[in-house]
Order: structure tokens, then sequence, then C-alpha cells
């Protein structure tokens, strides 16, 4: 398969049906959060705020619930989420056995309802991994794309 370089054609077909246009924050699975947020702090000067969540939802279009440590760090207009599986069965946990530490999504701002932008996706031949339900037509999806998961975050602006 042959890639066509972007100057030669007035279509740019990579950004013809582009879904989301800012990116929220990177995020990180680790298997031990305290001592990579200590890494970090002590090298390069960012402060994590660590914190438990507990989410049920979808895992490969099967019902499911996990819980994790999760720490957010602000760098610039983007923020370094770390991710370190507790409990139950979870994208985090499936990378972290399969592949090891590593970048798991970078995290995108996407319309609600979340189920409505999921169709949209999926119209696109990408599916959804996992699927965090929130709150009614708010939560987050994880996308199957080549490279590294996009997350889809849905909820209301204020």
């Amino acid at each position: 398969m042959a890639l066509k370089n972007v100057s030669e054609s007035s279509t740019n077909t990579i950004t013809k049906q582009m879904l989301f246009n800012d990116s929220r924050h990177i995020g990180i699975v680790v298997r031990d959060i305290e001592k990579t947020a200590e890494f970090y702090s002590e090298k390069l000067g960012l402060t994590f705020n660590i914190r438990i969540m507990e989410h049920s939802g979808l895992l490969h279009g099967k019902p499911m619930k996990y819980k994790a440590k999760i720490a957010h760090a602000k760098i610039g207009s983007t923020t370094f989420e770390l991710l370190q599986p507790m409990e139950g069965n979870s994208l985090f946990e499936e990378f972290l056995k399969k592949q090891g530490e590593g970048i798991h999504h970078i995290a995108v701002d996407a319309p609600v309802p979340l189920e409505t932008e999921i169709e949209k996706w999926e119209k696109l031949g990408i599916n959804a991994l996992q699927i965090d339900n929130i709150n009614p037509g708010e939560g987050t999806a994880y996308m199957d794309v080549p490279g590294c998961m996009i997350e889809l975050l849905c909820f209301k602006r204020k």
C-alpha cells in the first residue's frame, strides 16, 4: 500500500471526517502509581494528586466493574494521567499484562450523548473496547485505533 504525500493532493482525506479537535490528556498505565508519581515529581517537578476511581460499563461488549488508582499532573495545556489497575477487569489491566507499562491512550473531548458518539465511530469501523458509564448519556469510551487508543470524554460542559 503506497501512501500519498498530502501536498500532492488538494483533498486531504485524513482530516475529512475529523471527530475531535483537541486532546485532553495522555493516559499512562503503570504498575506502581506512587513510585511513578514520585519519580516524575523528583526528576521532572510534576505534582500528582492520587485518588481511587470505580467504574462499571462494558469491556469487549460484556458487563464489567473495576477499581483503579488515578493521578493527574498538568503540563502546559495537556495533562499526564497515570493509571494503576487495582481490582476487576479493565483495558488497563489487559494492557499491563500484555504490553507492560506505557502510553495507553490519548483522551479527547467529544459531544454527548456517549451512545451517539460511539455510533459515529462504529460507522467508520472503529469499535469501542471499553465503555465507562458515568451519568445517563455521559461517560468515556476507549476506541480501538492503530498505535494508541483514543478515549472519548463525553460529558456536558459548563
